[in-house]
């Protein structure tokens, strides 16, 4: 990511949130979460605080020992705003389950595509490639 300065961080339980002046919004996840709807929700509402355009094109970076309820495995499948989210993962057992939420995203007919990435550097291209 390019040094650029960011204007708004967001903290909140699930970790920390911000758009980078190259229009893509940042989401760190915090180290031994488990997300459920309501986290889902708050991530949702803050996403759309700062990019309110319906066009997000969004960047998580896992932290450790995270993992997402069904609850909110669905509703993030399911909500708008964004057109693009790219998931940096640490682990195999991370880029595993994220395949199969990938999958999920498929059956729920997301409105967004998402990929999953073990190197931030090629995220950040990917989503840059498709800008909206």
């Amino acid at each position: 990511m390019s040094q650029e300065p960011v204007t708004e961080v967001i903290h909140a339980g699930y970790g920390r949130i911000f758009r980078h002046p190259n229009g893509i919004i940042y989401v760190y996840m915090a180290d031994d979460l488990s997300v459920n709807v309501e986290d889902a929700k708050q991530l949702v509402s803050d996403v759309r605080q700062l990019d309110s355009s319906g066009q997000a094109r969004l960047l998580i970076i896992q932290g450790t020992r995270n993992d997402l309820t069904f609850e909110a495995q669905y509703y993030l499948g399911k909500v708008h705003g964004a057109t693009h989210l790219a998931l940096v993962v640490r682990s195999k057992l991370q880029a595993e389950v994220a395949q199969f939420f990938v999958s999920l995203l498929q059956i729920f007919r997301s409105p967004y595509e998402m990929r999953v990435f073990h190197l931030l550097q090629q995220a950040e291209e990917w989503l840059l490639a498709v800008n909206p």
